[in-house]
């Protein structure tokens, strides 16, 4: 299992302020529980956290988005991983 390939979509969060947040999901999360969908339905009171354990969180209001871009689709670092799983 630990060796096995996870892939990722980044997407590049805009902010009203001009601020651009990166941010990673695995490229098979379930489109219902994606970050695109969770921004899109989340109500303008919503807070997301972004992060892991090792780089710290971030938390971003909904009213402060302005909008998401796509990035690439990356393979996952073993280091990136573990953090991931002690995040969750």
């Amino acid at each position: 299992m630990e060796q096995d390939v996870i892939m990722l979509q980044e997407y590049l969060i805009h902010l009203l302020d001009g601020t651009i947040i990166r941010c990673s999901e695995d490229y098979e999360t379930p489109d219902d529980q994606s970050v695109v969908t969770r921004v899109r339905k989340a109500a303008p009171t919503d807070v997301f956290t972004v992060g892991n354990a090792f780089d710290g969180y971030k938390y971003i209001p909904k009213s402060s988005i302005l909008y998401l871009e796509t990035g690439d689709v990356v393979e996952e670092s073993p280091a990136e991983r573990v953090l991931r799983k002690v995040g969750h």
